[in-house]
C-alpha cells in the first residue's frame, strides 16, 4: 500500500548457539535469535555495556598532545576559548568543556559563531576576536577538521589550537598543536562513529588521567549531556555510543544537572520514563532551537545554569523558541511542497534541489530531513539571501551525501558534514550548474531499487504473542536508534474490524483480529489509507511494539510502520 520493500533479516540461527547464548546471558531466545542475525560482534558488550568497556582514549591520535597543552593552558591560567557549534552537538560539547575546565580552575571563555551571520565552523573574524580578548589556546568542539585556512590565522595572532571534531576529513587538516578526529586515516582508534561530543568526552577522560582526578565523578558529571548529545546527532547507536547512551539515559531520569531537570520540567515529561525517543523528539529540538531562531549562548547556558532560577528562565525561553521554530517549519514545507507540485517531472529528480529567498537557514535541514523522509530522495534545500545561498541536505543509503558534494565541488562555495547530512554554501549563478551536476552523480551512482524505501524485519510473530511480556522480553536491546532500531515484527492474516482516524484524518487506528486474539494498532501519518481499507479485509502488518503509559496504567502499542492486504484476501 505504501510502496515499501518487506524484506526479512537473513541468517540461518544454530538452534544450540541460540540456546547456549540465552542461557549464558539470560535473555529470551526470541532476543537472542535477533541479535544473532543482526550481526551483534560481542554480546557481552551489547547485553552488559558498562563504562569499564570503554576504550582508553589515549588511543586517539595527538590525544597525549592535547592534555598537556591543557594541562599546561591550567597551570599557567591562560585564557582558554571553547569553539563550539550551533546544534546540539556543539551546545553540549562547549557546555561540558567549559564546565569542565573551570572547574579545574581554567580562565575559560566560550564562543559559538551566528549561524545566519556567520555560518558554521571556525572564521577569521571570530579568531580576530578572541584574539583581542586575550585567548592564547582555541579548543574547537564538533568542528574545525577543515578549518586549515583559519587556524593557520590563528597561529599567526600568537593562539595555538587544539581542533575536536568527527565529521569527514578531507585531504588537508589543519596543522594544529592536536587533532582530535577518530576518522583521520591514520587514527588508530577503534570506534570511529563518535559524536562530537563523543570526541570531547574522551579528552576529558584523557584530561581525567592526566590530572590524577577519579574517573566516576566524570561520568556522574557529564555522561547524561554526553547521551543527549550523541542521541541528537543522530549517531548509530553501537560500541562507545551504546555504552554512553545506555549509561547517560539511567543518569538523566535522576539529573543533577539544573538544566536538564528544568527542560524535562517545562516539556511536562515523566522523568521516570526517558527514552531516545524522548531526547529526540522532545528535549533536543528545544535545545536545537536556540541555534536555529534565538541565540545558542542561551542554550549553553542553561546547561551551565548554578541556581534552579535561571535554568527555569532559560528552558522557558527554549520552549518558546521551539514553538516558533514549529511554526517556521512548517510554513517552509508548505512553500518546499508547492514547489515540488510544480515540477512535471518530478521523477527525473535524483536529488530534489529547492531554493528560496526568506528561507530560514535555521530551519530548512529540518524540513530537507521531512522531504527525504516521505519521498525517499536526498534532499537540498537553499535559503538565498543577497546572490548566496546557504542550504542544508539530507540523503538516503547508498547516497553518500559528503562524498556528492565532494564531487561537485567547483560550483560550491565550501561544504561540509556525513553521509547522510552536510551543509553548503553555493553562489546563485551556480545554483543551476550544481543542480544538474548532483543529479547526473545521483544517476551515476543510485539504481531504481535505491529509491525504494526498505522495511527490514527482525521476526514474524503471532498475534497472541502481541501483549506486554513480549515487550518486556525485548528492553534488554535498548536503547533504540539509528544502528541499532526497535525490532520490526511482521504478523500475518489479520482481519480489519474497525477502522477510524485521528487528529482530522492524520492518524490510522485499526482494531485486528484473527478471530481468537484481537488487538488495537496505530499508524502515525498513515490516515490516507482508512480510505483503502474496508471492515473485514484481511492484512499483513509490520510494525515495532511499544509501552504506552497513561494515568499509571501500562498498555501495550503497536505502533504500524506498513500493511498490505494478504495474499488470500
Amino acid at each position: 500500500m505504501q510502496n515499501k520493500r518487506w524484506k526479512m533479516r537473513s541468517g540461518q540461527n544454530c538452534a544450540e548457539q541460540v540456546k547456549q547464548l540465552s542461557e549464558m546471558y539470560g535473555i529470551p531466545p526470541l532476543v537472542t535469535s535477533i541479535l544473532l542475525k543482526r550481526d551483534v560482534e560481542s554480546f557481552d558488550e551489547f547485553i552488559n555495556p558498562n563504562v569499564d568497556k570503554l576504550c582508553n582514549p589515549f588511543f586517539m591520535k595527538d590525544m597525549s598532545k592535547a592534555t598537556k597543552r591543557i594541562a599546561e593552558a591550567l597551570a599557567n591560567k591562560e585564557t582558554i576559548a571553547v569553539y563550539g557549534d550551533y546544534d546540539v552537538d556543539g551546545i553540549t560539547s562547549t557546555a561540558i568543556l567549559t564546565h569542565f575546565l573551570r572547574s579545574h580552575g581554567g580562565d575559560v571563555l566560550y564562543y559559538i559563531p551566528d549561524r545566519l551571520g556567520e555560518g558554521y565552523g571556525m572564521n577569521v573574524h571570530a579568531v580576530e576576536k578572541l584574539a583581542k580578548r586575550g585567548v592564547s589556546l582555541i579548543i574547537t568542539v564538533d568542528c574545525g577538521i577543515t578549518a586549515v585556512e583559519e587556524v593557520e590565522h590563528a597561529k599567526s595572532l600568537g593562539i595555538d589550537v587544539i581542533v575536536t571534531d568527527h565529521h569527514e576529513c578531507k585531504d588537508n587538516v589543519p596543522h594544529s598543536i592536536a587533532v582530535l578526529n577518530p576518522k583521520q586515516a591514520d587514527c588508530e582508534y577503534p570506534f570511529k562513529k563518535l559524536a562530537g561530543i563523543g570526541v570531547v568526552f574522551k579528552l576529558l577522560q584523557a584530561l581525567t588521567e592526566e590530572l590524577k582526578f577519579h574517573m566516576q565523578a566524570l561520568y556522574d558529571e557529564y555522561l547524561d549531556i554526553v547521551a543527549l548529545g550523541t542521541i541528537a546527532d543522530v549517531m548509530p547507536l553501537t560500541g562507545e555510543n551504546r555504552i554512553i547512551v545506555k549509561n547517560g539515559l539511567k543518569q538523566i531520569s535522576y539529573t543533577s544537572n539544573r538544566g536538564i531537570r528544568a527542560l524535562i520540567k517545562q516539556s511536562e515529561i515523566d522523568s521516570a520514563h526517558i527514552t531516545t525517543g524522548t531526547v529526540g523528539y522532545v528535549l533536543a529540538p528545544r535545545i536545537n532551537a536556540a541555534g536555529r531562531i534565538g541565540a545558542p549562548e542561551s542554550a549553553v547556558e542553561l546547561l551551565l545554569a548554578k541556581d534552579d532560577s535561571a535554568a527555569d528562565k532559560y528552558a522557558q525561553l527554549l520552549n518558546n523558541e521551539n514553538r516558533q521554530r514549529q511554526e517556521i517549519e512548517q510554513r517552509i514545507f508548505e512553500d518546499a511542497q508547492a514547489m515540488l507540485g510544480d515540477y512535471q517531472n518530478l521523477d527525473d529528480e535524483s536529488v530534489l534541489v529547492l531554493a528560496k529567498e526568506g528561507w530560514h537557514h535555521g530551519i530548512i535541514g529540518i524540513v530537507a530531513s521531512k522531504i527525504t523522509e516521505r519521498l525517499n530522495k536526498p534532499c537540498i534545500l537553499i535559503s538565498l539571501e543577497n546572490g548566496l545561498g546557504k542550504g542544508s541536505g539530507r540523503s538516503i543509503k547508498n547516497f553518500n551525501l559528503f562524498a556528492a558534494l565532494s564531487h561537485c565541488s567547483e560550483y560550491l562555495v565550501k561544504f561540509g558534514g556525513h553521509e547522510l547530512a552536510a551543509g553548503l554554501t553555493v553562489t546563485e549563478e551556480n545554483l543551476e550548474s550544481f543542480r544538474q551536476a548532483i543529479n547526473q552523480f545521483a544517476k551515476d551512482t543510485l539504481t531504481e531499487d535505491d529509491y525504494i524505501s526498505e522495511i527490514t524485519i527482525d521476526a514474524e510473530l503471532p498475534i497472541d504473542y502481541l501483549n506486554l511480556n513480549t515487550v518486556e522480553k525485548f528492553s534488554i536491546m535498548a536503547p533504540y536508534g539509528m544502528g541499532n532500531p526497535s525490532p520490526v515484527f511482521l504478523c500475518k492474516n489479520l482481519a480489519v474490524t474497525a477502522i477510524r482516524t485521528l487528529s482530522e484524518g492524520k492518524h490510522l487506528r485499526l482494531n485486528l483480529s484473527d478471530g481468537r486474539y484481537a488487538v488495537s494498532a496505530i499508524g502515525f501519518s498513515m490516515g490516507e489509507l482508512a480510505a483503502k481499507l474496508k471492515v473485514y479485509d484481511t492484512v499483513d502488518i509490520v510494525f515495532n511494539l511499544d509501552v504506552n503509559t497513561y494515568r499509571g496504567e501500562r498498555k501495550i502499542q503497536i505502533l504500524l510502520k506498513d500493511l498490505r492486504f494478504s495474499v488470500n484476501n
